[in-house]
């Protein structure tokens, strides 16, 4: 996925145990489930634009028929889904023991045997609550920079009125009593 000169770090998730773990009362299965799975991507393409990194995202699909793994981009995120009898801990464990260029790699996951997996192979591990209160804290700095902007431009604004000579003022109110 390293396009950019720039990346250094990949980021990769475990899908269902960020979920399953932060919202507690979210059974597999779930109505529910594929709205936060598409709210997930929505927060890691947030996360990897401002963090400026590669972001993985996998989910296991082991009970599924599928003969082959799943992969698509959806907004910068690569989203893998395993195959059949196949779990997304065999999938970031191979994710995270290949070569590449990048400088560090990252594995989001609540699981202790994946992060015992992760340390042994010197790959840094997040939890998904440490995680979560990381891309909290992020969409809260971006919401109070929207806000100071805001407020910037509110002050910068100056309406047309304000901006009009007097005699462009005159002709611009006839026009409007026209």
């Amino acid at each position: 996925m390293k396009e950019q000169n720039d990346i250094e770090d990949l980021v990769i998730v475990d899908g269902h145990n960020f979920i399953f773990n932060i919202l507690k009362g979210v059974r597999p299965g779930s109505e529910k489930l594929t709205y936060l799975k598409e709210k997930l991507v929505a927060d890691l393409d947030l996360y990897k634009n401002q963090k400026n990194c590669d972001m993985v995202v996998v989910f296991d699909a082991r009970n599924s028929d599928n003969p082959s793994r799943s992969i698509q981009i959806i907004d910068g995120v690569k989203v893998i889904y395993s195959r059949k009898n196949e779990t997304a801990d065999d999938i970031i464990e191979e994710l995270a023991g290949m070569e590449s260029d990048y400088r560090r790699k990252f594995v989001v996951t609540s699981d202790y045997l994946q992060q015992k997996v992760v340390f042994g192979k010197n790959i840094y591990r997040k939890s998904s609550r440490e995680f979560n209160l990381e891309i909290k804290d992020l969409k809260e700095r971006i919401r109070e920079k929207i806000t100071r902007s805001r407020e910037d431009s509110d002050k910068k604004f100056h309406s047309l009125e304000k901006r009009l000579s007097g005699k462009e003022r005159k002709k611009l109110s006839e026009l409007r009593k026209k």
